[in-house]
């Protein structure tokens, strides 16, 4: 009790304002620049993950071949995805159409998950811990890296379901998504708890 009469009488002290490190315009640049350089890499590594491993694709060709005058093509009704980074095509049947949706999305999901948690484990090391860190701008250009691939992620997920609504895989990536996202929104809320505390 007298601790309490004592806090109360006592004069407060003003913390001393955090230091603020200075955002220059060219690192604002060069961070943009960074997460159109990333997302471009990153949609260029999961277009060739697909390309590979997917084993629903039967061919690969660029586009200006003449694959469509081929026997396998004319025999069959092939269907062809392109990337847009490459004038690489991947053909596959169209039957099978679903079936390449599905390991089309665990494909990338194997990608784009780690990704996003790596890059929210360095955005949560170089912006929340890291008071008054230089390096948050750098942190910015990652993890704008990190949410253009999550939703695309969550749009090939919707496309999925909405083409072929059969398969519990896309169960497994919506809840670990959801558990995802629950995860990392309860870390920034403590951390942000914390900060106001002190």
């Amino acid at each position: 009790m007298a601790e309490d009469i004592l806090k109360q009488t006592a004069p407060q002290v003003p913390a001393p304002p955090k230091k603020k490190h200075k955002v220059s315009v060219v690192a604002i640049i060069l961070a943009i620049i960074l997460a159109i350089s990333l997302i471009l890499l990153g949609e260029r590594i999961i277009f060739d993950l697909n390309r590979v491993a997917n084993p629903i694709v039967e061919q690969t060709a660029k586009a200006d071949s003449d694959y469509y005058g081929s026997s396998v093509f004319s025999q069959r009704s092939m269907v062809y995805e392109k990337s847009a980074l490459s004038d690489v095509r991947v053909y596959y049947p169209q039957e099978k159409k679903g079936d390449y949706l599905l390991y089309k999305t665990l494909i990338h999901g194997a990608f784009i998950i780690p990704a996003f948690l790596l890059t929210f484990i360095l955005y949560y090391f170089v912006f929340l811990k890291t008071e008054g860190s230089k390096y948050k701008v750098l942190a910015g250009g990652y993890m704008a890296f990190a949410f253009w691939m999550i939703l695309r992620l969550l749009i090939e997920t919707a496309h999925f379901i909405i083409v072929q609504y059969k398969s519990a895989a896309v169960y497994i990536i919506l809840v670990a998504l959801v558990l995802i996202f629950t995860g990392l929104i309860v870390v920034i809320q403590k951390k942000l708890h914390q900060r106001e505390a002190q």
